[in-house]
């Protein structure tokens, strides 16, 4: 999978297309996020509900960045790739799990 397969959208664009989370609590759904800020990836995560995420994620998305989003329905294929692209990616927000003890992660 390619970055290129991801919807890509601002902060704004983010909480307008998927406002109708605010109040869901057993969402079936997951989400794979990239955020990417001047052209480098700072964060990657995953979250049942992108619209709370981003709201929580304020302080690592400067108004230029750009968040690409990509949707599920299995939540272990979201951790996997959220490991893979953590491990290709080396965010600087996600430090903790790049660091030289922690590659026990990316066995799976």
């Amino acid at each position: 999978m390619k970055v290129d397969d991801f919807s890509a959208y601002n902060r704004e664009e983010v909480l307008k297309n998927y406002k109708e989370l605010r109040y869901v609590k057993d969402n079936k759904s997951y989400f794979l996020y990239l955020i990417f800020t001047a052209g480098a990836c700072v964060y990657v995560g995953e979250t049942c509900n992108i619209f709370w995420r981003v709201i929580k994620h304020k302080s690592k998305c400067a108004q230029d960045s750009v968040i690409y989003l990509q949707e599920y329905s299995d939540k272990e294929r979201v951790l996997k790739l959220e490991k893979h692209y953590i491990r290709i990616l080396k965010p600087m927000f996600n430090n903790r799990y790049c660091s030289k003890n922690q590659l026990e992660l990316f066995l799976t």
